[in-house]
């Protein structure tokens, strides 16, 4: 008896020769799906490559970020002394106008605070009268000087510090 007689005989072994067949029929088609993405993602990642093999890719993929990570660290490097040049230079002001002299007329004596980040800088100060108008400045030193202030000092050094950037 052969195989062709023994399926036309058994109902039974040609159910399961169909469903076999079926299912591989089914399999099949997952696997041409599967393969298909996969090329698809493979010529994607492979994209001008010109020909180079995987491994010389990921070489040199590898050998940008190296090259990426030590720009990073030297932009890095540079920020932080730019942040620490930026810190001494002026980053808070402010100005008070008053009168000195009653007799003087309206408000043109000023004092004018300058500080940096650490609250050092400078405080100028002019005292305008009829006859004459005095200019000077006192050094401020971690938001305090050295020297005796005026009312009008202490009031614009005090503006600064509280000032924001």
């Amino acid at each position: 008896m052969n195989l062709l007689e023994l399926i036309n005989n058994n109902y039974i072994v040609s159910l399961i020769f169909a469903s076999a067949i079926l299912i591989l029929l089914i399999w099949n088609i997952i696997l041409s799906v599967s393969l298909v993405r996969a090329r698809g993602k493979y010529k994607k990642m492979m994209r001008g490559s010109s020909n180079k093999n995987l491994e010389q890719m990921m070489a040199d993929y590898m050998s940008n970020i190296d090259t990426t990570v030590g720009r990073i660290d030297l932009l890095n490097q540079e920020m932080v002394h730019l942040k620490e040049q930026t810190d001494r230079c002026i980053q808070k002001f402010n100005i008070i106008r008053y009168n000195a002299f009653a007799e003087a007329g309206s408000d043109l004596s000023y004092s004018i605070a300058m500080l940096d980040n650490y609250n050092n800088g400078a405080i100028i100060t002019s005292i305008y009268g009829r006859n004459e108008t005095v200019t000077y400045a006192k050094p401020v030193e971690n938001g305090a000087s050295r020297y005796p202030l005026s009312v009008e000092e202490e009031l614009v050094l005090d503006r600064c510090i509280k000032s924001r950037r």
